[in-house]
């Protein structure tokens, strides 16, 4: 992310963050919102991608670090053989020590560091839409993430821009549910080969959750 829109987005998550605090006396109760259909009815067909079963498990340490309301983590493949895993994590209400943890945070580990963070643009229907890129290295591996923030009607990738409406959908509308989602793939032909794939996903997937996550 550029210094420029780094500040910008600080910006506005600040002023959101103030008028938040102005209606803090109010006494709103957020309220938990509910899937329209489970994780587990995702598509398992998502343009040339096909999921391939069974859908895996989140071990106890994991689940008890997260503390998901619901997810997903199921591995999808396209014609050619390349393999993409989909984690979708949702949260029908974020409160202390129940809320989305960043990919930036929680994902280095076992020797892997991320090498490089950016800002990659996904078309779509009802896109173009803004998500994160990750490059995480070890030793001559490399695997290729993108991330981004879906729920309440928004498909964000800063996390602070996405903490602010948090705290203003709240406030205004009774609502902090979300949903991280996040596309993990090797790249042993190259990060940009497996980016581009897993943006093809990525285009598909946005618009089949909004048919499973909590309306607007």
């Amino acid at each position: 992310m550029s210094a420029g829109r780094k500040s910008k987005g600080l910006f506005i998550a600040a002023g959101l963050l103030l008028l938040a605090a102005l209606f803090i006396g109010m006494g709103q109760e957020v309220e938990p919102r509910q899937l329209q259909t489970s994780l587990d009815n995702l598509p398992l067909r998502l343009g040339k991608w096909r999921g391939m079963g069974p859908d895996q498990k989140l071990d106890p340490d994991t689940m008890a670090v997260l503390r998901p309301s619901g997810y997903l983590l199921r591995n999808y493949a396209n014609p050619s053989g390349d393999l993409c895993a989909v984690f979708v994590a949702f949260f029908a209400l974020q409160q202390e020590g129940q809320i989305i943890h960043s990919p930036r945070h929680c994902l280095p580990g076992n020797g892997w560091q991320i090498s490089r963070r950016e800002m990659v643009t996904v078309e779509g229907p009802g896109g173009p839409w803004r998500v994160n890129h990750l490059i995480l290295a070890r030793n001559l591996n490399k695997l290729s993430v993108l991330y981004w923030y879906q729920g309440r009607g928004q498909v964000e990738s800063d996390e602070y821009l996405d903490r602010a409406r948090l705290l203003l959908d709240g406030l205004l509308h009774n609502r902090s549910d979300g949903t991280l989602v996040r596309l993990t793939m090797g790249a042993p032909r190259g990060v940009p080969h497996s980016l581009e794939l897993q943006k093809q996903l990525a285009s598909q997937l946005i618009p089949a959750l909004w048919k499973i996550l909590p309306p607007s």
